[in-house]
Parts: structure tokens; sequence; C-alpha cells
């Protein structure tokens, strides 16, 4: 009897045929399994022969595409028996090709989808859980995620995730139902490797160890994913994450050493150069600090500092002003992190400003500091059609 052909397509893609590992992306064969994963991504359809080039080559396509095309299904169909099984895979049918559906195949995503479906049709929590747990620990990722962001495979990936959040979803509520909290915190956790900023399933952390008394452990979560998007994406999470938090942590009745708090509190102060924070955070900060130089007179200074894209030199030229703006804050903020004092405080306030607190004993000091962060971005972006400038003012002045 002929081994089926076992795929495995959510996280890190293979194909076995048998025992025998017959997948392997190196530079050579990579265009051959992208070939597959196409052809088995529209299993149950045929594809037109234009459409897999485009897939294959992009817009550099070979001058003899149909060539081109004939050599890599050749090569394909010896892969895939290359156990010494006769397999007739790959179907033409009038310009167009297809996965022949005679061939016997194990893939994931349909054992994925099958035990999402027992799930809801089983007749009792156990079951549902037993069912459900299978199918999250298929989900090792992505699917195919060696080429996420391609447009044919879009609209799967996308499908595969809404069906895991949801699936892992149901799993967590039924978790929560028996009293297992510490399934969720280890589940979602996990989640995260796959789905490193998906809101749902940070808050789900959040709540579940806040519910268990764990508020100091519930916080460092929430303070660690909101810094995790401000640093690898320049953003700040959704309003409606951050409102969900806002007065959590002073209604919480835990009880703390005051020794371990300190000992918190001066690990984040043993940080060298300027705090990047939240919004929220720092209109907290200047509220703080306003007092405090009410009371002792000692002059804080906020500063806005606004980056500007300059027109391009010459008309016909093109830029991703979006992805230039991206990166000019990226670098803008690590300059200030580098040359600004410790107790300056930092926050990005607009798509292309910073907003800032500075400690300084006269206006002059504020802008020579900001001087030097000009000096150095603007060295750091040399032959960039970049320009930022920077306003202050005395806080409590005027």
């Amino acid at each position: 009897m002929t081994q089926p052909v076992t795929i495995k397509t959510l996280g890190k893609f293979s194909v076995h045929l048998g025992d025998m590992l017959v997948s392997s992306e190196s530079g050579r064969t990579q265009r051959v399994w992208k070939l597959f994963k196409r052809l088995i991504t529209s299993r149950h359809r045929p594809v037109p022969a234009d459409a897999l080039v485009r897939t294959l080559w992009g817009a550099d396509e070979p001058e003899d595409t149909q060539r081109s095309l004939d050599m890599l299904l050749a090569r394909l169909r010896r892969l895939l028996t290359a156990d010494g099984e006769e397999r007739n895979c790959i179907l033409y049918l009038g310009n167009s090709y297809q996965w022949n559906p005679q061939v016997q195949i194990s893939l994931d995503v349909l054992d994925f989808e099958n035990l999402i479906k027992q799930a809801e049709t089983a007749d009792n929590d156990e079951a549902q859980i037993f069912l459900l747990k299978q199918a999250v620990e298929l989900y090792n990722g992505s699917y195919l995620e060696e080429n996420a962001g391609e447009m044919w495979i879009l609209s799967v990936a996308n499908y595969y995730k809404r069906l895991y959040l949801k699936a892992l979803g149901d799993l967590c509520a039924l978790y929560s139902k028996h009293g297992l909290m510490n399934e969720i915190i280890e589940l979602s956790t996990q989640a995260i490797n796959y789905e490193p900023f998906e809101e749902v399933l940070h808050e789900r952390i959040i709540r579940t160890l806040y519910l268990q008394g764990e508020v100091i452990a519930a916080k460092k979560h929430y303070d660690s994913f909101l810094t995790q998007v401000q640093q690898e994406l320049g953003a700040e999470p959704s309003e409606d994450f951050l409102a969900q938090f806002r007065g959590l942590w002073e209604s919480s009745e835990e009880q703390e050493n005051l020794d371990n708090i300190k000992g918190v509190l001066d690990g984040e102060i043993s940080r060298s150069g300027a705090y990047f924070c939240t919004v929220d955070i720092f209109n907290q900060i200047y509220v703080i600090d306003k007092r405090a130089e009410e009371r002792m007179r000692f002059p804080v200074f906020l500063a806005l500092i606004t980056v500007t894209l300059e027109e391009l030199p010459h008309p016909g030229g093109s830029r991703d002003d979006n992805q230039v703006l991206r990166q000019a804050m990226f670098t803008l903020r690590h300059c200030m992190m580098s040359t600004l004092r410790r107790g300056d405080i930092v926050t990005q306030y607009t798509k292309n400003q910073f907003l800032l607190m500075l400690s300084a004993y006269q206006p002059e000091n504020a802008e020579a500091a900001l001087s030097r962060v000009k000096h150095l971005f603007l060295a750091a972006i040399s032959g960039v059609a970049i320009d930022i400038q920077f306003s202050v003012s005395q806080v409590g002045a005027g």
C-alpha cells in the first residue's frame, strides 16, 4: 500500500513520504517547494499556469515561462516519488494544474479543522477539552510562516489564525469554568510565541494572574507588553486594551514586603539613559513633576521634537514615506536614549513627534541637550531627506 504524503504547514513546513523527509528549502529546491505549497494551498481547485508563474517568479519571469514551469513540475514529481512509490500527484487540466485528490495525504490543517469540528459537537466538557487541546497543540506557528506576507497565502493564513485563537479562547473558557487557571496561563504564554502582538492573549494572562492574587506578576506582564509594542512596532496597544487596565492596579489589595518593592523600583532606577514610557504614564509624571516644581522651585522643561520628511530632490523619485518615518523615529529614539540624562522622560506623542521632560537649570541647557540629539540624529541618517525641529517650554511658566 502506498504511503501517504505527510505535510506539516502550521509553523515549520515539512513533507514526509512515510518516514522519509523529502522537503528541504535550500537554494536549489526553494522554488520547487514553493510550487508544492501553492498547489496544496489551492488543492480543491485548478491553478492557472500564469498564476503559478506569478507566485514563483513575480516580476522576474524567465524568458520561456512554460519550459521553466515544466522543469519545476518534473523535479517536484521526482521528489514526491523518492521512496520508490508511484504517485501521480499533479494533474494537468487545460493549462491549469491541480493537486490530485486521489493521492492520499496526511495534512495537519485538515486534522486541525476536524478536531475543532468534533469539539463543537462533543456532549461534555471533558471531551471538549480533550479535543480542543489536541487541536491547539497542532498549531506550531502561522500557516506556511516562511512565506508570510505573500498575497496568495494571506487569506488562508488569517483563516487558520482566527480558527486557532477561537479554539484557544474556547479551551481557556473551559479551563476557567473548572478552575484550571495555571493551564490558562501556560496555554496563553505558549500562544504568544506564535502571535506575540495578539492583545487578547496578553489580556487573558494579565487577568488570570490578577484574579489569582498575583498582582505584581500581572502588572509586570502588562508593562512588558507595552514596552514590547513600543520598541518593536513603534506604536501603542489599542485604546480598548489600555482602558481595561486603567485603575486596576490601584484597586489591588495585594500585600507586599517594602524591601521587595524597593528592590523592584531600584532595579528600574539603575537603568542608564533617559526613561521611555507610554503617553499615559508621561501625563502622570508631568503632573507630579509640575507639582514638585511648584513646591521646590526646581525647573523642569517640556520639549517637543518633530520629524519632517523633506521633498524628494527629483520629482520622479519614489520612497515609502511611512517606512522612512518609522525608521527615522526609531533612530531618533535611540539617539535620545543614549544622549539624554537618566532623569529625563521621553514618550512618542504622535507618529512623527516625541514629547520630553528635561531637568535643567536654564532653558539654554535644555536646548543644548536637544541640539546634541539633533546633531547625532542627522549624522546617523546622513543622506536621507529628513529634518527635525524642537521647541522648549518651562513647566509652570506662563
